[in-house]
């Protein structure tokens, strides 16, 4: 969520609340065992990559398919005055036509996971809440009536296995 419940820009720092956030989440990832990070080019993403405080050795990719969803003429709109439900619905693209669809959202996202998946290695990926819903759903399902009301948390880690096809 964005500063006094306003959606985000794409330029917005972080605030006070999700800076003290990745610091406590940083503790819990350096316990991980990380091969490889993907970040999306969104300032708040990569600030909060920064203050993870992970090892250095790390390889980091900045990677456009998990930038938040393009917002459209919704930036700087106020959470409140929005169908909350309508505008994270995966079949909802009528009420708010000017945004990024979550459909489009969960197909570039599809996209990169498939892709990813090939590799055999432990990869972080830094990125928003949009993204975390389309990353929820490529594990678990589009739930019947597209809703993804409380599918995630910001700064909080979930994790996801790949399970390799040995053909």
């Amino acid at each position: 969520m964005g500063k006094n419940g306003i959606i985000a820009t794409e330029d917005e720092t972080l605030n006070e609340i999700g800076i003290k956030q990745a610091k406590e989440i940083g503790d819990s990832l350096r316990k991980l065992n990380i091969d490889l990070i993907y970040c999306s080019p969104i300032e708040r993403a990569k600030q909060t990559l920064e203050l993870f405080n992970l090892d250095k050795e790390i390889p980091i990719i900045i990677e456009k398919r998990i930038k938040e969803r393009n917002m459209g003429i919704y930036e700087k709109a106020y959470f409140k005055e929005l169908d909350w439900d309508a505008f994270w619905n995966y079949n909802s693209n009528i009420k708010y036509p000017d945004l990024e669809s979550m459909k489009e959202v969960y197909d570039r996202v599809k996209d990169f996971i498939d892709e990813i998946q090939k590799q055999s290695k432990n990869i972080l990926l830094v990125t928003h809440g949009g993204i975390s819903r389309a990353i929820y759903w490529y594990f678990n399902g589009i739930p019947k009536d597209g809703n993804s009301a409380n599918v995630n948390e910001n700064c909080k880690i979930y994790q996801y296995e790949i399970k390799l096809d040995n053909k």
